[in-house]
């Protein structure tokens, strides 16, 4: 027996990891070949299955301007652009708090997957997590999302406290919601593109809340810049290399002229000497 095998026989059996097995109803919904090659031909079939499974779809929420906005007949009520992010509930104790703005440290306790070993084992991460009420204290066991990047090294967001420490929740400012950060997301995107449109309606640009003018990079504008120039598709030194030989040729033609002009005034004298003789 090989060494190798011999070493897979004392291994533990991977009893310890606890998958839930797929339902029955999710092995009944995936199409046989005999359904598939049925649903190509019988369009009665396909109506079936999507009665079966209705696709639901999420509701589109849209924010119009505030108030204190400056009313004009041009300005038009655009909802703001919020992208929706997957998300991913986890669980952790807060180790860290108070020390960052409306940002706390959170231990949460994964799984990693060994290759070698083929086992899994407990893997500790320290995770930033965002407090926007700065609600959380040190000891709390708390309820997380993944998601949305508040910054460059913040992506995860307190959802609701499993078990607080120290301090009542009752004592703290309550824990925002997922609707309202949406909210207040909408409400900061709606100001900002309110604060744009009064920049452009200032500069005199386009104030009917459409698409603002091109903008045009500095690569672009030098690209166009040389297009439009008197030197298209040539380099500086090349053009005036070019320039040089066209005044040189043009000095040696005028040279050229001036001697043909004097080497025929020089033959008509002679001429006009003897006439006189």
């Amino acid at each position: 027996m090989a060494f190798s095998n011999v070493l897979r026989v004392f291994q533990p059996l991977r009893t310890s990891i606890l998958r839930t097995p797929a339902s029955a109803t999710q092995h009944l919904s995936r199409p046989t070949f005999l359904q598939r090659s049925i649903a190509t031909t019988s369009p009665r079939f396909l109506e079936q299955q999507t009665e079966q499974q209705p696709q639901e779809q999420p509701p589109v929420e849209t924010a119009t301007p505030t108030a204190d906005a400056p009313s004009s007949s041009a300005q038009t009520e655009v909802p703001p652009s919020l992208r929706q992010y997957a998300y991913k509930l986890k669980k952790g104790t807060v180790i860290s708090a108070g020390r960052m703005v409306r940002t706390v440290r959170v231990l949460h306790w994964n799984v990693e997957w060994d290759a070698h070993l083929r086992k899994y084992y407990r893997k500790k991460e320290i995770i930033m997590v965002s407090d926007p009420r700065e609600s959380l204290r040190v000891g709390d066991v708390i309820e997380f999302s993944s998601g949305y990047p508040k910054s460059r090294n913040v992506h995860h967001v307190v959802e609701r406290i499993i078990a607080p420490f120290a301090d009542a929740i009752e004592d703290r400012p309550g824990v925002m919601t997922r609707a309202e950060r949406d909210a207040a997301r909408a409400e900061k995107r709606t100001a900002k593109w309110e604060r744009r449109e009064a920049r452009i309606r200032e500069a005199g640009g386009n104030v009917k809340g459409g698409p603002s003018p091109e903008h045009v990079g500095r690569i672009r504008r030098l690209i166009q810049e040389r297009q439009d120039s008197f030197v298209p598709q040539i380099g500086f030194k090349r053009a005036e290399n070019a320039a040089k030989k066209a005044e040189e040729a043009a000095k040696a033609e005028a040279e050229a002229a001036a001697k043909a002009a004097a080497e025929e005034a020089a033959k008509v004298k002679p001429a006009a000497k003897t006439t006189k003789n």
